[in-house]
């Protein structure tokens, strides 16, 4: 039997599959209706996990609200005392509950950090209790900083919930490459952490001096809290390699896909700020706007990182300031990539050999609009470093 059973009306399932999603990334099993055949056995089933359940999810909409079968498993829930209505539009509620007292999660489209989902996800913990353990930071929204053993912190990360999402662009978006395609979707089953920022100097300083390696060049534009630039993706391996030695953690680069899927935060726009940009929202050579936008301020340098507004998920500058370093081999297409997030090492001639591309993602200061939107992505030899090139790290989630 599920812990948590989601009462829902079948127009609203997208959100209810979402739903499901995070209350397993904590831990908890769920129940769907659609888990169980139609057929004559359906109703009895369905009364059957609802009394089992520890915890009734009445996922509120107008058309749970005309439901009879919603009714019904909220009236249960309320009278068993573990019901708690989730509210994805603003309508009433007949057995006691307003949405501004629970969780107001109107206009909810997936993203980890809603305030909404948190306050659901804290009300079912107090309920059901914890079941990610304990020493773990991976709470989906969450932010953390892992302990290094020479002292300080490593990068900021954030914890990225698992999803689905269409990667690559459509042909029908403006000034789109022909290396954006095809289209395919990529489910991602388990969460990870993803850098909250680029790299940062102070960062990047650190791991140079403990390791006795050259400073790259800031080029006079500052240290500190500045995206580290100037590094190679063997860099960036080191450095990864480097804070697992310190941690004991799963720190890596991220994969193309986790980066896209991160970066748009449940978008299908060319931006995840929408279908343009504007210097104010990311640093890029606004003298090259997007698809017939106006022109705007060229900084011609990086800016420090969490300058600019994060996007829906919690994460700065996926857009511009710095391109980024990713884990795969370069492809000049997607005809055979990956579908399950992981990063794509093999299947072109050279793809193995320690020359070959490596792929780049974000844009950056000194490029214009259209190289920064979501799909954007570029080739570089791993060894080479430029003054516009970063990277962000990725953790996986470490069992003991």
């Amino acid at each position: 039997m599920s812990d948590i059973f989601i009462g829902y009306s079948r127009t609203d399932s997208t959100i209810a599959r979402q739903l499901t999603d995070c209350l397993e990334a904590e831990g908890w099993t769920v129940y769907l209706d659609v888990q169980t055949p139609i057929g004559r056995r359906w109703h009895q089933e369905i009364e059957h996990q609802l009394h089992a359940a520890k915890a009734v999810v009445a996922l509120w909409s107008a058309r749970s609200r005309d439901s009879d079968y919603v009714l019904e498993e909220a009236e249960y829930g309320k009278r068993h005392h573990i019901l708690f209505p989730a509210f994805i539009e603003a309508v009433d509620f007949p057995y006691g509950f307003s949405r501004i007292q629970t969780a107001d999660m109107v206009g909810w489209n997936g993203e980890p950090g809603h305030p909404g989902l948190v306050l659901l996800l804290a009300a079912l913990r107090g309920h059901l209790g914890v079941k990610t353990p304990p020493t773990s930071p991976f709470i989906p929204g969450s932010s953390f900083r892992d302990k290094l053993k020479i002292g300080g912190e490593g990068p900021a990360m954030l914890v990225i919930l698992p999803g689905r999402f269409l990667m690559g662009s459509p042909t029908n978006e403006p000034e789109r490459f022909g290396d954006e395609g095809p289209q395919h979707e990529v489910i991602i089953k388990t969460p990870f952490a993803l850098g909250l920022s680029a790299v940062t100097f102070a960062d990047y300083d650190l791991f140079c001096r403990n390791t006795s390696r050259g400073l790259p060049s800031d080029l006079g534009w500052g240290r500190d809290n500045r995206p580290v630039i100037n590094v190679s993706w063997n860099d960036a391996q080191a450095y990864c390699a480097w804070l697992n030695q310190q941690t004991g953690c799963g720190y890596r680069l991220p994969s193309e896909a986790e980066w896209e899927y991160a970066c748009r935060a449940g978008t299908a726009t060319p931006f995840s700020f929408g279908s343009n940009i504007s210097p104010q929202q990311v640093n890029y050579d606004a003298n090259y706007p997007y698809a017939g936008g106006i022109k705007g301020q060229y900084r011609q340098q990086t800016v420090p990182v969490q300058s600019l507004p994060p996007n829906a998920w919690g994460l700065y500058e996926m857009h511009g300031n710095v391109k980024e370093w990713v884990q795969d081999a370069w492809h000049g297409n997607y005809e055979g990539a990956p579908t399950d997030g992981s990063a794509w090492e093999q299947g072109r001639a050279g793809a193995d050999d320690a020359g070959a591309g490596r792929v780049l993602r974000g844009g950056s200061w000194d490029r214009g609009a259209r190289y920064c939107r979501s799909a954007y992505r570029f080739d570089f030899q791993p060894d080479n470093r430029y003054y516009s090139i970063g990277f962000r790290c990725a953790r996986v989630q470490v069992v003991s």
